[in-house]
């Protein structure tokens, strides 16, 4: 079961303001092809899921820091599901993606999305052994979301979030600086599994992860912060 890319090359920046133009888009599509469906967008930090129920579609995941569409579960069953790929594909580059990623592909189905670009990649593999707090980095990916890198390869997608309390560990000056300039609230990161990893980590991999790059997450949010506000 393959995942396949599909490179774009927009015109246009990631529109993240019109995300809901794509449940309008995708509603008047599919009803127009007589499904039924009536897509739903879910926010998330960071990505929005576009839920289309359980006619056998698949959902839309809409990754806003890596200005990526991504296709899953999608069965190309007859024409109305190739219809909707194309669709698909031509409103990820109208709204600024970069590519279109396919999981779970069927080995059947990989000659109809190489036929609209796609590259099939390979599969991520295990992480093995522990991690190690020199090969990992951070670096910006769109406006004040942060990739988590190892080995320079990214691994976690980071977005900064208000939290109850402060996780154990140090703080930094620059999140206590951050914390006052946003009102005093504690600030954390929502964290999920970037889509180019060539990895799959386990979760004590996660845990390290977070832990050696959150001090250098939080100086490099306050330097995009400070240059946003001299803007």
């Amino acid at each position: 079961m393959p995942w396949i890319e599909i490179a774009l090359s927009p015109r246009s920046e990631w529109n993240e303001d019109g995300l809901k133009d794509w449940a309008l888009a995708l509603g008047a599509f599919l009803t127009e092809k007589g499904t039924g469906l009536n897509p739903q967008i879910q926010i998330l930090p960071g990505y929005n899921v576009v839920q289309l129920g359980d006619a056998g579609i698949g959902d839309l995941t809409l990754s806003s820091a890596e200005r990526l569409v991504i296709i899953d579960g999608l069965s190309l069953k007859g024409n109305v599901e190739c219809d909707f790929a194309r669709f698909v594909v031509r409103f990820a580059l109208q709204m600024g993606a970069l590519g279109v990623c396919v999981s779970n592909a069927s080995l059947s189905e990989k000659s109809f999305w190489q036929k609209l670009g796609g590259v099939i990649q390979p599969d991520p593999v295990p992480l093995e052994g522990p991690i190690s707090h020199d090969k990992v980095g951070i670096r910006q990916l769109s406006k004040f979301s942060l990739s988590v890198t190892y080995e320079s390869e990214p691994v976690l997608c980071l977005e900064p979030i208000t939290c109850n309390a402060h996780p154990p560990g140090p703080i930094s000056l620059a999140q206590r600086r951050l914390e006052k300039m946003y009102g005093g609230c504690p600030l954390g990161f929502a964290s999920r599994a970037a889509v180019h990893s060539p990895w799959i980590i386990s979760r004590e991999q996660w845990t390290d992860l977070l832990s050696f790059s959150r001090l250098q997450a939080f100086d490099l949010l306050e330097q995009i912060v400070n240059k946003a506000e001299d803007v």
